[in-house]
């Protein structure tokens, strides 16, 4: 028999776009949410906060940044409020929990739960802790490694003043301390190739420092209504244990300030205790995933997260998906589909089969019969997936949205990157008014309007750090009116021709009332109806491009009206007399405008990847139909080939370590959206401030996979050029991401520039003998940067006397591109090791993974050997290893080969 436990998170996981979706979807909720908050407004003591069941479940609930930016103790109340409504539609559905788990401010929920406080007597002491934070000084940061390893690093440099806050799982924590220390630690942990995000808590926790801290809340808790014993047994993740029938709570509950929370510790109490069944009592879904990762092979059961449908709050889907910074974790984590196509509900991904098979694939060169099914497509595809806010929040959802949209079409996959990634990414990153812009995401998301994306200008290299379009705000009329001062102001991409209405997220230059010029920032532009464009634009005749076949124009503004809503101010604001005010540098208001890019960059290696997979798989099945007529040895199938054999073995191998690296920059984009880099600097160009590890996945991607194409292409002779094999269009869409969605020399360089900021390390990494070692091409690329950043920091450090910053780096720029290039695919080698440490135990993706790796070292032996990273003793026996690592993977052909295609249906 099941023995359930409801658990509570604490802050760090309040989305609340996601529960305003559930209570829309789920009636039970619904009602639940709204008696809660009800009750906490009748009679919590709550000060001057507004009524919380007017707001939240009103018309127009607001967002997590309004939340935000609200009155002190407005989102610790929403939150305690929300747990504990989920908690009794939990109650409801899956019957009364056997035990509460309580994690950090959890605590409080957890005991209102069970029965310890009235609702509001809890919702008053939420209340007052969220007083008392307001003054804790401090600062938190999620870090990507395991507890020993994160005290290793606060100790080395947090000065005695980081700590180790909250244990989260076998390879998360929470650091806390001085915001200055806090960065320090930060910096170290960079440098080790460590993930670390920055939480959005204005406020310290778990810290031996806010002693005083913890005896004002205990005093306020003690002077509040009493605490009386728990009617269901609780465990504290800060306690260590369970709760006592006698068991001082306030004293209790007030520890959460200084001491630290350790979740795999109570969890494993817990399970020692025969608790079988975890469900997370909230809207988030990070407190079910480190559970799943502490509970791994206890058997039991975690389940959190939001439902697809009405029928219950909840979806077993928190048991497995981790969107969290982590190391290699010790033991299997995920199956190969997941780490292909990323973890999803299980009808997901058969709802992109269907909307993508209800069309069949047709060359369509001409734009009179292209465009019109290309909409079609687009819009089976639209209504198999979530709305925008939901797919956005969702790293892997969105990939697999990309990636197989490029595989069953590259121009339907352009066209989504176009409105679905970049289009509706920037109305939601950066709206300032969300309601302004919902109408306008309502309608793509129905199919009603098409929108693109309009960064470049045709007339500038690198348009984005000095666009020339102008937005100049008339306060009469509260709009902007754009225009294109010049010819080569004018704006080059994608616009659809299907009549119909037409938009786009244009990037300009905004000018004040007063003349003065604020920061480039994005604007929803209305470009055409069902009558054409509209008054004041101009769309060029369209411009042929040959390897991606689309419609693009050069696109003028002549006065173009733009209303203040459709500005996507993001943080910045216009005053009454239409007067810009903007807390933000322009160089960090520039990489806000175009941070976007990061959640392109983290899902664009997912597309890319599946199209060298693709691509491989083509090429495999062709030459085993097609016969060669050599003289050699006629009749035979061309995959009998040793050549034929080590292309696409090759190309197998590399796709899937492609694959790998693009599982990471899902992982990677989805703690990025929690952390703000403002303050970053640009150098060359904003791409390494946005995100560096991000840009280096996109670049690197890019480029692994039109290699990868292209060789399977030439390996299928005529055939590979036909268009209805889709590989010239596979091809045209991996070049296309060389120059767009940031220029990957651009990011190269900006990279290169970047590592020689850090500090100095003493010496190069030790390096494994054995070839066969995981970890021995990691090492090698580790110590190749660092004898290319020790050179470039010299060259750069000791420029002729009176050299200008241009004529010091103009003749470095290349070898800082290569510098750039080798700290991606460093990156990308350390995910082979990481992966495969994620599933299952396998010959064939260990063999795969390692004939990558091989294949890499072969393909930059040049390199290593000139700048002597190795001597030529080091690779003496690297051909005899990729011999080996063919024959190695040749008996799983047949299964790799199916496990990497795309179905039938849709290719």
């Amino acid at each position: 028999m099941p023995v359930s436990v409801h658990m509570f998170p604490g802050q760090g996981d309040f989305p609340v776009q996601v529960l305003h979706r559930a209570a829309a979807r789920d009636a039970a909720l619904r009602r639940a949410l709204r008696a809660v908050y009800e009750e906490i407004d009748a009679t919590a003591d709550t000060g001057p906060l507004p009524p919380l069941a007017g707001l939240l479940l009103g018309e127009h609930p607001p967002g997590g940044r309004e939340l935000a930016q609200g009155p002190v103790g407005l989102p610790q109340l929403a939150h305690h409020g929300a747990a504990v409504a989920w908690q009794r539609v939990l109650a409801e559905r899956h019957g009364p929990p056997d035990a509460l788990l309580a994690v950090s401010f959890g605590e409080l929920a957890a005991l209102t739960a069970a029965g310890a406080w009235t609702v509001g007597a809890g919702a008053s002491a939420a209340y007052g802790l969220a007083r008392v934070l307001a003054g804790a000084p401090g600062a938190l940061a999620l870090i990507g490694c395991g507890e020993e390893r994160a005290g290793r690093l606060a100790a080395r440099a947090g000065g005695g003043r980081v700590v180790v806050g909250c244990v989260n799982g076998p390879r998360e924590c929470v650091l806390g301390g001085p915001p200055e220390q806090l960065a320090a630690v930060e910096r170290l942990a960079a440098e080790q190739g460590l993930t670390t995000v920055r939480l959005h808590l204005p406020f310290g926790s778990h810290h031996p420092e806010l002693g005083p801290q913890r005896q004002q809340f205990e005093t306020l808790l003690r002077n509040g209504p009493p605490i009386g014993p728990p009617a269901v047994p609780v465990y504290s993740a800060v306690a260590g244990r369970r709760y006592a029938p006698a068991e001082d709570l306030a004293a209790r509950a007030a520890d959460c300030l200084v001491r630290p929370a350790h979740l795999p510790r109570i969890l494993a109490l817990l399970a020692a205790h025969g608790h079988t069944d975890y469900h997370e009592a909230g809207p988030g879904g990070a407190l079910g995933r480190n559970a799943a990762d502490c509970l791994r092979g206890t058997g039991a059961r975690v389940s959190g997260v939001i439902a697809d449908d009405a029928s219950t709050p909840m979806r077993g889907r928190g048991t497995t998906v981790d969107k969290r910074p982590s190391e290699a974790p010790g033991e299997p984590g995920r199956t190969l589909e997941e780490l292909l196509h990323g973890r999803h509900h299980p009808g997901y991904l058969p709802r992109l089969h269907r909307a993508l098979a209800r069309h069949p694939y047709r060359v369509a060169e001409a734009p009179a019969e292209r465009e019109p099914y290309l909409y079609r497509r687009l819009r089976a595809l639209l209504r198999a997936l979530p709305a925008a806010a939901e797919l956005h929040a969702d790293a892997d959802a969105l990939a697999a949205a990309l990636a197989w949209a490029a595989v069953a079409d590259p121009r339907l996959g352009m066209a989504v990157v176009t409105q679905g990634v970049l289009g509706q990414g920037s109305l939601l990153r950066l709206a300032g008014d969300p309601e302004g812009v919902r109408p306008e995401l309502d309608a793509v998301d129905a199919g009603a309007l098409r929108i693109g994306y309009l960064v470049t200008e045709t007339g500038r290299a690198s348009s984005h750090l000095g666009a020339g379009t102008v937005a100049e705000f008339r306060p009469e009329g509260r709009e902007f009116v754009l225009r294109t001062p010049e010819e080569a102001d004018a704006k080059f991409g994608g616009v659809p021709q299907h009549p119909g209405p037409r938009g786009a997220v244009v990037i300009a230059r905004a000018v004040d009332a007063a003349g003065r010029e604020g920061g480039v920032f994005a604007f929803l532009v209305e470009l055409a109806d069902h009558d054409g464009p509209r008054p004041g634009v101009t769309l060029s005749p369209p411009v042929p491009v040959g390897a991606l076949p689309l419609s693009y124009h050069r696109v003028r503004f002549d006065g173009v009206r733009v209303p203040e809503a459709h500005w996507l101010r993001d943080d910045a604001d216009l005053d009454e007399h239409g007067r810009l005010h903007d807390p933000r540098t322009p160089a960090d208001r520039l990489r806000r405008t175009l941070a976007v890019g990061q959640d392109l960059w983290g899902v664009l290696p997912t597309a890319l990847a599946a199209l060298a997979r693709q691509s491989a798989v083509l090429a495999v099945r062709h030459s085993r139909h097609r016969e060669t007529r050599a003289a050699l040895a006629p009749g035979t199938p061309l995959l009998a080939h040793r050549s034929q054999q080590r292309a696409l073995l090759g190309a197998l191998a590399d796709a899937f370590a492609l694959s790998c690296a693009a599982a990471r920059a899902r992982e990677l984009l989805a703690a990025a959206r929690e952390s703000d880099t403002a303050g970053a600097e640009s150098g060359f160009a904003p791409w390494a401030a946005v995100s560096r590890p991000l840009s280096a996945y996109k670049a690197h991607c890019a480029d692994e996979a039109e290699r990868i194409v292209a060789d399977c292409q030439r390996r299928c002779g005529h055939a590979g050029l036909a268009d209805d094999n889709r590989l010239a269009g596979y091809h045209g869409f991996a070049r296309s991401f060389d120059p767009a969605g940031g220029d990957s020399r651009l990011i190269r360089y900006d990279l290169g520039r970047a590592l020689l900021d850090e500090p100095a390390p003493g010496g190069p990494p030790p390096l494994p003998t054995d070839l066969a070692d995981p970890g021995w091409w990691p090492a090698v690329l580790a110590r190749h940067q660092h004898t290319l950043t020790s050179w470039l920091r010299r060259a750069t450090t000791e420029p002729p006397g009176g050299a200008t910053p241009f004529e010091t780096w103009n003749p470095l720029l290349d070898r800082a591109a290569e510098l750039g290039a080798t700290y991606a695919a460093r990156l990308a080698a350390e995910d082979l090791p990481r992966a495969l440490a994620t599933l299952p135990p396998d010959e064939a993706t260990t063999a795969l993974a390692h004939l990558a790796a091989l294949r890499a070292a072969d393909r930059l032996a040049g390199p290593l050997l000139r700048h002597r990273t190795l001597t030529p003793g080091e690779l003496a026996g690297l051909e005899n290893a990729l011999e080996r690592g063919y024959d190695r993977l040749l008996p799983h052909l047949d299964r790799v080969e199916r496990a990497f295609a795309f179905p039938d249906g849709i290719v």
